[in-house]
């Protein structure tokens, strides 16, 4: 029989800070999540600022069903909500570790997602990415009704018929890192850059928003917030007899490009000419992506070529 963590049913979750504004006055700071039975919860971000998070209450998932997730977040405003299962023996008057996150879906902005995972019960914990206000609704839904399903590679309910490298995408099977050094020897992978202070047109890399870090076996993916982008490297060995994308987004983009950069040849692709949205290349045993997607509405945003030379050199 499952022990609840310590903060479950209709309890709510509240994270208060103050932090001055430019006006000199006093601003509220609040995270409320709360869940009206095992079913449902309903997080509340009011100027909600970066790392700022709440954990508590569960969810019930059976078999069969998954997680619909109906985000309505100001633009730019990011948020990441983690799954941490329930185990048998946890006592009821301890939360579940947080570097134990078992499945993770990155929300923003006015969107619908959906994702399926094991049974059991789940821990919820959110954390702010990049400042925001708003509401974000979950569901425990019958998988096959649920608006957006990105089905998770180690669910039990998975289509274990797919390619396999759709592992190497959207929310499946990732395993957070603290650091560089860590999802490198996670991935099982030589060597990683370090992005931290890399400048683009943007700005500096490690200044912008925290570089974060996950992985899984051979892929390594490097989240670099950078305003109201979404930017990441993906660095990984990909299965034999593949196109040699690593980055696994199939978007279909208006234009397809190549860009030398100091002799190292790169593919982009973008929706405006000249702005490379996903940027792919093979260097050694290695393939590489660098992503950039607008994350404030801008859904066609890419990187312009002195920013595409910039974080090829980066990555390598």
């Amino acid at each position: 029989m499952f022990k609840k963590a310590a903060a479950i049913a209709t309890a709510a979750v509240m994270a208060l800070a103050m932090f001055q504004t430019g006006c000199g006055a006093a601003e509220e700071s609040s995270i409320t999540m709360d869940l009206s039975n095992e079913k449902a919860a309903t997080i509340e971000l009011s100027n909600a600022k970066e790392d700022d998070f709440v954990q508590g209450g569960y969810i019930s998932v059976a078999e069969g069903e998954g997680i619909e997730i109906v985000s309505d977040l100001n633009d730019g405003g990011k948020v990441v909500i983690g799954f941490i299962e329930v185990e048998e023996d946890q006592s009821i008057d301890e939360l579940p570790d947080r570097d134990n996150v078992k499945y993770e879906m990155m929300i923003s902005g006015k969107a619908t997602e959906g994702a399926t995972l094991d049974s059991g019960e789940y821990d919820l914990i959110v954390t702010v990415q990049s400042k925001a206000t708003g509401n974000v609704t979950l569901s425990v839904k019958p998988a096959g009704s649920i608006t957006g399903l990105d089905v998770a590679e180690d669910s039990e309910n998975a289509d274990t018929s797919a390619p396999e490298e759709t592992a190497l995408g959207g929310h499946t099977n990732w395993t957070q890192a603290a650091t560089a050094e860590e999802a490198c020897e996670g991935a099982g992978l030589d060597s990683l850059a370090d992005l931290n202070g890399t400048e683009i047109t943007l700005g500096v890399l490690g200044e912008m928003g925290q570089i974060t870090y996950r992985y899984m076996d051979g892929v390594v993916q490097t989240f670099c917030p950078a305003a109201a982008v979404e930017m990441s490297v993906i660095k990984g060995r990909i299965p034999s007899g593949t196109d040699g994308d690593v980055s696994m987004d199939s978007t279909p983009y208006k234009y397809e490009w190549t860009q030398d950069v100091d002799g190292q040849e790169v593919e982009c692709f973008g929706n405006r000419e000249g702005e490379a949205t996903k940027t792919i290349w093979t260097a050694g045993d290695y393939n590489y992506a660098v992503l950039a997607y607008g994350a404030g509405g801008d859904d066609d945003f890419g990187l312009r070529a002195e920013d595409v030379a910039t974080m090829v050199n980066a990555a390598k």
